[in-house]
């Protein structure tokens, strides 16, 4: 694991156990939806204390079962890890929020730099009487109390149409997508520049999108290339639902690697824009384990396309994981390399 990485984990793990120390102590009863708990101690801690857990994960980390929505029903309290990214943190509120009656409460946990000190800006009334319960290690725990106000409960009241120019396209392409999506509602500068170079696919390749957000990428291959063989692999269950109707015929993977793919799966081409982010954190793990573990998944003659950021020093990965290593795009931002096995 790198410094990087264990930089996320840390900080997750800090603020799971400051919150698992407060809601310890107060040992709250009945049905607790917890979402966002990737440590775990906050859900061992309720259930140590007599509640009945019930677990959300939006993202399927180390194996977790995610889902894009929670599970249904009436709750005595729900806890949220505050997530990256404050349209996320809106779309989860409202999700927890239509599921607890007025005066249930509401705990809140982050860190300082995460801006959890801001979260009582958003709450868009469905909550108020915000306390903050703990302060410790540069994490926080807030309390506040649900009001009547309706909330957007579904995940439908959510959904978006977004229209994308892509680089070779006259029209202008239709896409679903949610908030808090990567590149939610524009063309990611990045993938932009992956698409410039796309290689040419010959018809009924196997293509695997890895990382694939909303099915971006992989909806242009589609556009290039009818009968290719689709792949799309995400660790974010919203990422997915909204790829499900963006490429509706492609087989979709729900995990946070490589090893969600059959041991069997080979691949013409893998395409990637990977992710270079952990909650707040910079983390490099999912690239570096994307490119050392490719060769496994590749046909004869089969390839890596990725588009990074320059920072990321990818070049070097690429050189020693693969026979052949190709630098296809540069700009003052992004790189864009092809690796191709010997």
């Amino acid at each position: 694991m790198s410094r990087l990485s264990n930089r996320a984990t840390d900080r997750e793990s800090t603020v799971a156990g400051v919150a698992a120390e407060t809601l310890s102590e107060r040992q709250p009863q009945g049905r607790i939806l917890v979402a966002g708990d990737a440590d775990g101690a906050v859900e061992q801690a309720l259930a140590g204390g007599g509640a009945q857990v019930v677990s959300w994960h939006r993202l399927a980390l180390d194996g977790k079962p995610a889902m894009p929505w929670p599970a249904e029903g009436v709750f005595d309290g729900a806890v949220l890890r505050l997530p990256r990214g404050w349209a996320a943190f809106q779309m989860a509120l409202h999700a927890l929020a239509a599921r607890l009656a007025p005066g249930a409460p509401l705990w809140i946990v982050g860190s300082n730099d995460e801006g959890v000190t801001s979260a009582p800006k958003r709450f868009d009334g469905l909550v108020d009487g915000v306390e903050t319960l703990t302060i410790k290690r540069r994490a926080r725990v807030l309390e506040a109390r649900r009001t009547d106000a309706p909330a957007k409960g579904n995940l439908e009241d959510w959904r978006e149409t977004v229209t994308l120019s892509l680089p070779e396209r006259a029209e202008p392409l239709r896409l679903v997508s949610y908030p808090g999506l990567f590149a939610h509602g524009h063309l990611d500068a990045g993938t932009e520049c992956l698409l410039k170079v796309l290689p040419e696919i010959a018809a009924g390749t196997a293509v695997l999108d890895f990382g694939c957000g909303a099915g971006v990428i992989a909806r242009a291959v589609r556009e290039r290339t009818p009968d290719a063989k689709l792949t799309l692999l995400d660790i974010d269950a919203v990422a997915l639902h909204a790829a499900r109707q963006n490429v509706p015929d492609a087989e979709l993977v729900l995990s946070d690697g490589l090893s969600g793919l059959g041991s069997r799966e080979r691949f013409g081409l893998i395409v990637s824009n990977p992710p270079l982010h952990r909650g707040k954190d910079e983390d490099f793990g999912m690239l570096e384990a994307l490119v050392a573990g490719t060769k496994q998944y590749l046909k004869l003659r089969g390839s890596l396309v990725a588009v990074t950021q320059r920072t990321a020093g990818v070049g070097k990965l690429f050189k020693t994981a693969f026979g052949h290593a190709d630098l296809l795009l540069e700009t003052p931002q992004f790189q864009v390399w092809k690796g191709t096995p010997k």
